[in-house]
């Protein structure tokens, strides 16, 4: 509770950052890339990193409000879905094939801050806080193809992390946007998350 009071704060502050406006108050749309890598936790001696996929890629799509040289923004992320093989085991007798796939979608709320340093460029500093749906499947095949089982995991699942963009100004209302931020208030069973973007915005 601490943390989210705090990231709170944060976000009220970097909106209210007092500087020379780079733009006017106008509201944008936007779409993002995004390559995802994580790295997950030990658990009960199992290390997840070699049961689940650890890379993703993501598309966000947003829309957001420019006030002064701060923003704020709604998105929606979906990933692709991403499986890992864990090769053979016998059970009872059995030779079975192990799988896992995973995929997540949701929202996200972020707040950031532009900071001019020429007529093309700008940094800008971010926050973003994830309420994701996690779907994670384990399943196992028989190599003869007469048994199949598999059980689902996952669910809701909440993230906050920030990071910092690179603005190009392709033309007075777009913007190439290349982005890095990395985890503060980690997903379940996991140590942190990196995001790898590239964002186009247009403001109306």
């Amino acid at each position: 509770m601490k943390i989210r009071n705090k990231i709170i704060a944060l976000m009220i502050s970097l909106i209210a950052i007092p500087t020379f406006a780079l733009a006017k108050d106008a509201p944008y749309v936007g779409i993002k890339g995004a390559t995802i890598h994580v790295d997950y936790k030990t658990v009960e001696g199992i290390d997840l990193n070699d049961i689940y996929a650890d890379e993703y890629n993501a598309i966000d799509l947003h829309a957001g409000y420019n006030i002064g040289n701060s923003f704020i923004e709604l998105g929606y992320i979906k990933s692709n879905k991403e499986s890992k093989n864990l090769g053979t085991f016998v059970v009872a007798g059995i030779t079975l094939v192990g799988s896992t796939s995973v995929e997540f979608e949701g929202w996200r709320i972020g707040v950031g801050h532009n900071f001019k340093y020429d007529d093309k460029l700008s940094f800008r500093p971010f926050l973003n806080y994830y309420e994701l749906d996690v779907d994670s499947v384990i399943s196992a095949t028989s190599t003869s193809g007469t048994f199949k089982a598999s059980a689902s995991t996952g669910g809701n699942d909440n993230m906050i992390d920030v990071g910092l963009g690179i603005d190009y100004k392709l033309s007075d209302r777009s913007k190439l946007i290349v982005g890095y931020s990395q985890s503060i208030d980690d997903l379940t069973n996991t140590d942190s998350t990196k995001i790898y973007s590239v964002s186009f915005t247009h403001s109306f």
